[in-house]
C-alpha cells in the first residue's frame, strides 16, 4: 500500500523522521529486505537499508516494474539497473542526511 503522506522528495526528510517511517512501514522493510538480496548484485543490503522506500509513492513505479520477480535474471535489464541504483543511492538513508548522493532517475530513459 502507497502512503500518500510521505514525501515527493525521500531526501528532504530529517534524519529522525526518516527513521519513524522505517518504524511506521515495518511489515514493507522486512518483505522487501528479504527479498531484495536475490534481485541485486552484492554484497546484500545492510539490515538498515531503508527497503520500505519501495512501498511509498516515489517509488512506487519501481515496485511495480519489481513485480513479482524472485530472482535479478527475471528482471528485465532496466529494472535491475534501476533496483541497483536506488540500492546504491539509498545505502545510508538511515544512517545519515548530510552528504547524501543524489538519486538520479530519468523516466525517459527507461526502457518499457
Amino acid at each position: 500500500m502507497a502512503h500518500l503522506d510521505f514525501p515527493s522528495d525521500p531526501r528532504s526528510i530529517p534524519l529522525g523522521e526518516r527513521r519513524q517511517w522505517a518504524s511506521r512501514l515495518a511489515g514493507a522493510q522486512r518483505t522487501w529486505l528479504q527479498r531484495l538480496p536475490a534481485l541485486l548484485e552484492p554484497p546484500s543490503p545492510a539490515p538498515d537499508f531503508p527497503a520500505f522506500l519501495l512501498e511509498t509513492p516515489p517509488f512506487r513505479g519501481l515496485a511495480l516494474a519489481v513485480g513479482e520477480a524472485r530472482t535479478r535474471a527475471q528482471l528485465p535489464t532496466a529494472v535491475a539497473d534501476e533496483l541497483q541504483r536506488f540500492a546504491d543511492a539509498f545505502c545510508d538513508y538511515l544512517r545519515t542526511d548530510s552528504g547524501e548522493q543524489v538519486f538520479a532517475f530519468d523516466r525517459h530513459n527507461r526502457a518499457g
